[in-house]
């Protein structure tokens, strides 16, 4: 096999002021393209993107080339995905570390033809006067391109002469790093660079595509009985190939009329041969529809190419990779052409920059409206800087969410709460475990109000306060001790007047001079408090209002009585203690803080009661540190408080939390949870972001989901592709599904399986130690493998 000499085949000259400059005078100017996330992207979305390509090609000169290059290369995980020297952070690093993954790069050169009437080679000086024209072709350029970039879909960045560089060198070396020291290069029937070996198919013909191309196609593997997932056209060939290969798409953007005309020549000789044979017959009227399609629509013809160059390291893996490639074609309805006899001046003439030099038979005519749909406009999950670490679901590539600073400073949110759902099975505490741990070594100060003991090893790992409620030892609160004077201000009292409503009238609603009169007392209270030296209590307000007026006739509106009787419990009686603590918990600088009320889950007035005060204690501390990041979990535990009266607490903690800085958590099982309730549309409307677990058996919950959480169709197709292990995740307008795969570590921190649990916590208890209890759970388990 003899190597080939690049010089005599290499079809670019030079790369000079940011262009791209092949031998016979083509110039190029090129661009790195962002493209939107799979499964990003909706039916409607896709059309969209359509037709805003459409635009570009309308809109660019006759004699422009636009060559498009979606590079995707088989990778390893070899980065830190965690900067953080905390236990499970150290445990992520090491997880994914060198795990197989995917990555993509999109590039777009756009090519001024020169259709060989000048040569650089030849003639410099008329090539010089050729280059006069040039600002013109890069002014038409960057506004065709403006259609890409207004709409939000895409981000696109013009290459530097380094940057040109680069790419010749990932195409040329068929690698990732972008070699600039080209390899051995052999053309004999199969293509070989280096150590790489490669086969080239190309799309070179309609013939070669099924009769109707629409822009999406039904994904099998994400779809259900009842909801359709939507994909584009061509992923299955593209960001859905899991192999080394570049897909290649080239528009040639002629005089339409000239296109027009040539296409009528081979009407008329499909015409003329339609006697001799059917296919000839077929073939004719084809052609013959397309151009009255086109013609009634007003739409453009172009000449376009397309081709798949797939690669791999040994004959035998090339082998497995184009089996791939071949199904996929074949799926599509594709029957793409193997290279062998002109492999060389495909290869070559594909290069960034060099498509002028493709021939005319490996052209054809298409229509401009109807080529994106053979276009690639996906790319593979976008990471954020920071966020919550998720895996993708195409790759199971280690990713960071953003769902606390991004989203509010691009204007996609304007509140950080959120609604988390998972029915019985679906690993939603696990979930919260997972959200709760990277927030915490993140620096955000925590505080999970839960039932069922969730969060208790977490908890211990990282020296946090863990509160059990013991009705023989109850939790002492103070809701109405302050500080600092500046303390007792609206948020305050709407609180207390909540909880004194829920004391009094349970579930029964207050009337409107009732709420007046007892915030009048509260008013006076706090007056008197100051002014006498009194120790704010439930106590001392309980004397105060069994003592003085609020207003004149007070009694027509307000049962002093009634109130007594019903508070007299938290005065003198059994549940005294709960409101008059002398000194109440101090939990400013705690950023770890679990309020676990297993213990009075059922207790009727105990559960919503302490639920309220251990928030509202909470609410004290995160308005002591106003900078800093505070996330507040309430896993099932805001039933209780949603009730009734309890409507405003709830309408009052997602304000005060909003304002300082902070966001709310609410975990449950079911939609309907939220919907029964007072509380339900506040907590709805002061939601931007929805986390829901898998919800396939909940089928049924289809059209409430649209109703009551605005989800989308397209929402609802990638809501129901989700099985055990992946997340959906709704901010704002925009939405995908995730992985949730974490370390042993993180696995053994998060479990609720009883059996693992007795394992761990009796090494605990044994050895005083959490991390050392996780990391000997997992040794106990590799030996039984």
């Amino acid at each position: 096999m003899k190597d080939t000499d690049i010089k005599k085949i290499f079809n670019i000259l030079a790369v000079d002021d940011d262009l791209l400059i092949s031998k016979k005078g083509d110039v190029s100017l090129v661009y790195k393209v962002m493209l939107p996330q799979i499964y990003s992207l909706d039916s409607d979305q896709i059309e969209q993107i359509s037709v805003i390509f459409d635009k570009v090609i309308r809109s660019l000169p006759a004699g422009t080339i636009l060559q498009k290059q979606d590079f995707f290369f088989v990778d390893a995980i070899t980065e830190h995905v965690s900067e953080s020297r905390n236990f499970l952070s150290a445990s992520d690093n090491r997880f994914f570390h060198e795990k197989p993954t995917m990555s993509h790069e999109c590039y777009l050169t756009i090519i001024k033809d020169s259709k060989s009437k000048v040569s650089i080679l030849n003639n410099s000086s008329q090539y010089n006067k050729y280059l006069d024209g040039i600002d013109d072709f890069i002014k038409a350029v960057e506004s065709s391109l403006s259609f890409l970039t207004k709409e939000g879909f895409f981000t696109v960045e013009r290459l530097n002469n380094d940057q040109i560089i680069a790419l010749l060198g990932k195409y040329l070396s068929l690698s990732k790093e972008g070699e600039t020291n080209l390899r051995d290069m052999f053309f004999d029937k199969n293509l070989q660079i280096g150590n790489k070996f490669a086969e080239l198919y190309t799309i070179s013909s309609n013939n070669q595509l099924p009769i109707t191309i629409n822009s999406t196609i039904k994904s099998i593997e994400y779809s259900t009985p009842k909801t359709d997932f939507r994909i584009p056209f061509i992923q299955p060939v593209s960001t859905g190939l899991d192999v080394n290969h570049i897909y290649n798409q080239v528009i040639f953007i002629e005089d339409s009329e000239k296109v027009f005309s040539s296409l009528k020549t081979k009407m008329n000789q499909f015409k003329s041969m339609a006697i001799l044979s059917r296919e000839n017959q077929v073939t004719y009227q084809q052609v013959e529809d397309l151009v009255e399609d086109v013609l009634e629509r007003e739409l453009t013809f172009i000449y376009q190419h397309f081709s798949v160059i797939v690669w791999n390291v040994s004959q035998k893996k090339l082998e497995h990779d184009v089996n791939l490639l071949e199904n996929a074609f074949r799926d599509l309805g594709i029957t793409p052409y193997q290279v062998k006899y002109a492999l060389k001046e495909l290869y070559m003439n594909n290069c960034p920059g060099a498509p002028a030099y493709i021939s005319e038979n490996h052209k054809f005519i298409g229509i401009s409206e109807q080529t994106s749909s053979l276009l690639n406009f996906e790319s593979y999950y976008e990471s954020n800087k920071d966020g919550i670490l998720f895996c993708d679901r195409k790759n199971e590539s280690p990713l960071r969410l953003d769902l606390w600073d991004e989203p509010v400073k691009k204007g996609i949110i304007v509140n950080r709460n959120r609604l988390i759902f998972g029915p019985s099975g679906t690993g939603k505490s696990f979930l919260i475990n997972h959200i709760a741990s990277q927030y915490y070594e993140q620096g955000h100060h925590i505080v999970m109000i839960d039932i069922g003991n969730s969060y208790k090893k977490l908890c211990e790992l990282v020296d946090g306060v863990y509160f059990t409620y013991d009705l023989n030892s109850p939790l002492q609160f103070n809701p109405f001790y302050y500080y600092d004077e500046d303390e007792i201000n609206i948020d305050k009292k709407t609180f207390l007047l909540s909880l004194i409503f829920f004391l009094w009238k349970g579930e029964e609603g207050a009337s409107r001079e009732e709420k007046q009169i007892l915030s009048s007392y509260l008013d006076l209270y706090y007056e008197h408090v100051i002014r006498n030296g009194i120790f704010p209590c439930m106590s001392t307000f309980y004397e105060f209002i069994s003592e003085n007026t609020a207003v004149e006739e007070e009694s027509s509106y307000f049962d002093k009585i009634s109130f007594k009787l019903s508070l007299k419990d938290f005065y003198d009686g059994h549940y005294k203690d709960i409101l008059n603590a002398a000194e109440p918990a101090n939990l400013i600088h705690e950023r770890f803080i679990v309020f676990e009320m297993d213990n009075i889950k059922d207790h009727p007035i105990l559960f919503p009661l302490v639920t309220m005060l251990c928030i509202n204690l909470v609410m004290t501390k995160i308005q002591k540190i106003p900078g800093e990041k505070k996330s507040i979990f309430i896993d099932e535990c805001w039933k209780p408080i949603s009730k009734g009266e309890m409507a405003e607490f709830i309408k009052y903690l997602y304000k005060t939390v909003r304002k300082f800085y902070g966001e709310v958590a609410i975990a449950t099982q079911d939609l309907e949870d939220i919907l029964d309730t007072a509380a339900g549309p506040a907590m709805v409307n002061n939601t931007d972001t929805l986390i829901m677990l898998s919800h396939k058996k909940k089928m049924a919950s289809k059209d409430k989901f649209s109703k009551y959480l605005s989800l989308s169709e397209s929402d609802l197709q990638k809501l129901y592709s989700t099985d055990k292990g992946e997340v959906y995740v709704k901010v704002g307008s925009m939405s995908n599904v995730y992985k949730v795969k974490v370390s042993p570590e993180r696995y053994a921190c998060y479990s609720s399986n009883a059996d693992e649990n007795k394992v761990i916590r009796g090494i605990y208890e044994a050895k005083g130690n959490m991390s050392v209890a996780i990391n000997d759970f997992i040794d106990l388990n590799s030996q039984k493998k």
